[in-house]
């Protein structure tokens, strides 16, 4: 769980103090975090900079900064199959990112769409998506990131309630850890903060809201979500994105 908002100097600590309390969180300097928490390097801090924040792991030792990094994940146009699964749909449709976590793959769903609803419950990472896409003013990112509505709601509720049907829909459950290969910091870093997942229930939501249709992002080896068979599936070495044709 995710507690403590960090900061370096006295200059931040207006700024960390009114993020914590907009998050739910209490604030702390790195100094006196240090000497009142224990066990540090096991756990994940929001450290507060002078333009961003960012998810650190431990205090003491220098581990790389986890942000939703746009204009670098951008910049990498390497073909995926999560844009060959929207192969068939016309450019001028919307998606729905029901489960977006960092984005990364709400950015690659802009490449390829008019426009991505992104939807996301989590307050800290609301606060990293929101920042993530203020900070993005360059190209490859600045023109994808324009195609984001950010809503912070839980996927169940808004697909409940939601008036206005998406063309696509797409689902990320947050999967464990299976086998011996080591998830990215991010992908590692939700799993460690974030409660048990229930994608399996958005499934038959997602199916109702959808008009053309719902992608899937599962482990290779695991089942599908509520034993639904797909009308195709895409694989690679780690992943398979499960298509439902609505």
């Amino acid at each position: 769980m995710l507690s403590t908002v960090i900061y370096d100097t006295n200059s931040l600590k207006a700024k960390a103090e009114k993020i914590s309390v907009q998050l739910g969180l209490k604030a702390s300097s790195r100094k006196e975090a240090l000497k009142n928490v224990s066990d540090t390097e096991d756990q994940y801090f929001l450290k507060v900079e002078e333009k961003s924040s960012y998810l650190q792991l431990g205090l003491r030792s220098k581990t790389k900064p986890i942000f939703c990094n746009f204009l670098e994940w951008a910049a990498n146009k390497k073909k995926s199959n999560l844009t060959r699964c929207m192969k068939g749909v016309p450019a001028n449709c919307s998606v729905l990112d029901a489960t977006t976590g960092f984005g990364r793959d709400s950015l690659e769903l802009a490449a390829v769409s008019r426009s991505v609803t992104l939807i996301e419950r989590i307050p800290w990472m609301v606060h990293l998506l929101e920042e993530g896409i203020k900070n993005t003013t360059e190209e490859p990112g600045s023109s994808l990131v324009k195609k984001f509505n950010l809503i912070k709601i839980d996927a169940y509720d808004y697909l409940l309630s939601a008036q206005q049907p998406s063309d696509v829909v797409y689902l990320d459950p947050m999967f464990p850890k299976t086998g011996s290969a080591r998830a990215k910091k991010s992908i590692q870093a939700l799993r460690e903060l974030t409660a048990e997942d229930l994608s399996d229930n958005l499934l038959p939501l997602a199916l109702q809201h959808a008009k053309k249709r719902v992608i899937v992002k599962r482990h290779k080896n695991s089942q599908h979500l509520n034993q639904k068979k797909p009308t195709f599936s895409i694989s690679s070495r780690v992943v398979r994105f499960d298509v439902y044709e609505v």
